[in-house]
Parts: structure tokens; sequence; C-alpha cells
């Protein structure tokens, strides 16, 4: 007579996903899940969490220095910038004087990294995308613009989703962990339900859902930045 054989799947607990945290208060917050679009948001335990916090319209500016001696103009293209072009102040600063065709620009993002260079006269098609157009005066080495490129805020702003590396509203940086299953309805906020473990606490790596297809250079800054932001340790 053979036996019958059955299998039970243990439900995961809070337990799977963290090792330690000194006080559950201080380690544990409360979220707001934004709703789902076009079908149920769930989110499972062990999660990585993105916050939404640039939801609003992309744009781009710019402005010459008040004291440039050349008096042509900077015309952003349309669009602007790519998609994943960083927020914040470009520096476009003329390195070598004259007029279109001989001008030349050091063009450099936020972060102070060089872009390219842009010539007078000619389209500038790189992180961001514009033409300087001489005037009667020339430019000369020195002469600038700077080129904001900024996101207003948008209606979901503050609301959580699972975290996504190559996200351009925010959620691109994880913000927690979820500590609990929770779900959104299609367009409905699930408001306050969501648990996450935001700070000073160390992870089982088993225990954390990461994206499917994850590089492991992804995973390994995203580990290092929890660890220097957050103080949330990772471990095997």
């Amino acid at each position: 007579m053979s036996l019958a054989v059955y299998t039970a799947t243990k439900a995961r607990t809070l337990s799977d996903l963290v090792k330690w945290m000194p006080e559950r208060e201080y380690s544990i917050a409360s979220y707001t899940l934004l709703a789902g679009d076009g079908d149920t948001r769930s989110i499972s335990l062990g999660t990585p969490l993105g916050k939404i916090t640039a939801g609003g319209t992309k744009s781009a500016v710019s402005a010459a220095d008040a004291g440039n001696t050349g008096n042509g103009t900077l015309t952003l293209a349309d669009p602007a910038f790519t998609a994943t072009a960083p927020l914040g102040e470009y520096t476009v600063v003329c390195t070598t004087g004259g007029a279109d065709g001989t001008s030349k620009f050091r063009v450099e993002n936020p972060e102070g990294v060089r872009v390219g260079t842009a010539t007078g006269g000619a389209a500038f098609d790189k992180t961001i995308k514009f033409t300087i157009a001489g005037g009667g005066t020339d430019f000369v080495e020195g002469d600038s613009f700077i080129v904001t490129v900024s996101i207003a805020a948008g209606a979901d702003d503050g609301k959580i989703v699972a975290w996504s590396p190559t996200a351009t509203n925010g959620s691109q940086v994880i913000w927690g962990f979820a500590a609990n299953a929770i779900e959104a309805a299609d367009g409905v906020d699930n408001v306050g339900n969501g648990l996450a473990v935001r700070r000073q606490a160390i992870l089982r790596d088993g225990g954390i859902q990461w994206p499917e297809g994850l590089s492991a250079t992804d995973k390994a800054a995203a580990v290092e930045n929890v660890e220097e932001k957050r103080g949330i340790v990772v471990r095997v």
C-alpha cells in the first residue's frame, strides 16, 4: 500500500528578511502604495521599494551669463534632453572664442563631468540638446550659459512603488524593503498599510526579492547605497 505524500509551503515572515534590527519602531515605517495601473499592484515581503519624488513633467530652461561679451544665443532643441538626463544645472562655457564655426564650448553635467564640446552654429545632441548661434559680437573665452533640467512636483510624489534602477521619477533609489505583503487595487492607492524596513538593520540577501534580471553590478551598487545612506546591511 502506498502512502499519500503531502507537501506544505511555509508562509514567508519578517524573520526571513530581517536578521537583526535595534527596535521595530525605529527601523520600520509605514507607507502608501501607489494605485495599480490597469491591474492590481502587488508587493511581496522583501521587495526593494522606491519612492516617487519627481513624478511631474521634466523640462529645461537656459540662461546666458549676464557678464558675457558675446551676444549670441543658446536655443534648446525639442526635446531638449534625453530621458535619462540627470537633473540639475549644466554649464556651457566658451573655451575658444569667435564666430559660428570657430567658437567652442565645454559642456559639463550637474556633477561636473564633461558631456562634450559644442561648436557655435552647430547642433549639440548629447545628454542635453541645443544650438548656440553667434550674434553681432563674437563670443570670447569664459562666456557661458546655464541649462537647468528639472522635474515639477507630481500628484504621485511621496507614494511608494517597487524599486526600479532604470526609473527616472525618484524610484530608481532604494527607499526601503517591504516588511509585509501588500496590494493596491487598480486606480486606488493603499494608504498607510505598507510597512518597510527603512533604517539600521541587517537583512538576509536570500530574503530580498530582487528584480528579475538585475545585473550583479546594479545589485552591488544598490547594496552599497543602502548601507551608506540608510545603515541597512545585506548579508548572505
